[in-house]
């Protein structure tokens, strides 16, 4: 093992102590904070939703907006 090494195992254990995740609560694709659930902190796909809720509020909106649509997408033809 290099000093490098060995000096950053400290520095490792103090930074893991500070991450609300860890072994046990370990954050990966299928973790409910990595999915759009509709809380602040999702992002990921759950059925066809994709980001936050400030994402999905704030696209809503634009959408609202916006001439193109599920029903009249932004395409060559449309273009």
């Amino acid at each position: 093992m290099s000093r490098l090494e060995e000096s950053s195992i400290g520095f490792r254990k103090t930074n893991i102590a500070r991450n609300d995740y860890d072994n046990n609560d370990q954050y990966t694709v299928g973790h409910p904070d990595a999915l759009a659930t509709g809380d602040p902190q999702g992002k990921g796909e759950v059925n066809g939703v994709v980001g936050n809720n400030t994402d999905v509020k704030q696209r809503e909106c634009l959408a609202a907006k916006n001439q193109y649509n599920k029903n009249r997408e932004y395409n060559a033809g449309t273009a």
